[in-house]
């Protein structure tokens, strides 16, 4: 049997803190060596998930407060001095205004960058995230990540999911089913359209889908598709990569 995915137990982390760990390990992995390239509807779905509304609404709180802070402390300054005996207006030296609107960016990007946190949808984002393997087209995203993302689910024990249900966590499980429907929709799309699982050089391909995966994908193939038709759709697997595997032999001159 194949090793587990999961970590070795540590006392210092709980059952789903080790869980989510792996998961994040295996998309860290993935971005360190640079192998996700998502495509460009992915690239949509992910920027707007981030950017809105968080982004926007700190950038008005950073413009804001950059305006508020340039403009408040001169004023009320100026403010005290016409109740004085002087009465003279304050102004900036060149210098002051420099240094003076450098430090209030820094601090308005601060206010701005707090804002963008705090005002981040974070369900959103992971509601977002966990659909990209549901997209029509290609999703470099799912290739890179479904399969491994399918296997250390599959090591999670039964009753876990039960046990624990957080944002982060659901999110992650409904990826994962939405890669099992992925896989099936394009399983059952090579069968129709009559092409195996590798490319030219012998390696796993995916094909762009023609529209999005129907939600339902999976309960349509297990009431629709007989025994007999899903051994079916083994065997042509089977011929497929076993046709492969001699086009290889004969332009290697074996």
């Amino acid at each position: 049997m194949p090793s587990s995915r999961l970590p070795p137990f540590d006392n210092a982390l709980s059952e789903d803190e080790i869980v989510v760990k792996t998961f994040v390990k295996c998309v860290e992995e993935k971005l360190d060596s640079k192998s996700i390239l998502p495509e460009e509807d992915e690239g949509k779905i992910i920027s707007k998930a981030i950017l809105y509304p968080g982004a926007y609404l700190g950038s008005a709180v950073a413009i804001a407060s950059f305006i508020g802070l340039r403009k408040i402390p001169v004023y009320l300054a100026n403010r005290i001095n016409a109740k004085s005996s002087k009465g003279t207006l304050i102004k900036e030296t060149p210098v002051a205004k420099v240094v003076g609107s450098i430090f209030d960016a820094v601090l308005a990007g601060c206010f701005g960058f707090t804002g963008w946190v705090v005002c981040s949808d974070k369900n959103k984002i992971l509601n977002e995230m966990a659909e990209i393997p549901l997209i029509q087209g290609k999703s470099d995203i799912s290739d890179k990540l479904c399969g491994d993302f399918i296997a250390i689910h599959q090591d999670i024990r039964p009753q876990f999911c039960n046990e624990y249900s957080d944002d982060t966590l659901t999110a992650i499980q409904t990826f994962v089913k939405n890669c099992e429907k992925r896989q099936m929709y394009e399983k059952r799309l090579r069968r129709d359209l009559g092409i195996g699982y590798n490319d030219n050089d012998g390696k796993r391909s995916s094909i762009p889908l023609p529209n999005r995966v129907p939600d339902n994908i999976l309960e349509e193939e297990m009431d629709n598709v007989g025994a007999a038709d899903w051994a079916e759709m083994e065997d042509f697997d089977e011929e497929q990569q076993q046709l492969n595997s001699n086009d290889d032999d004969f332009w290697n001159g074996k």
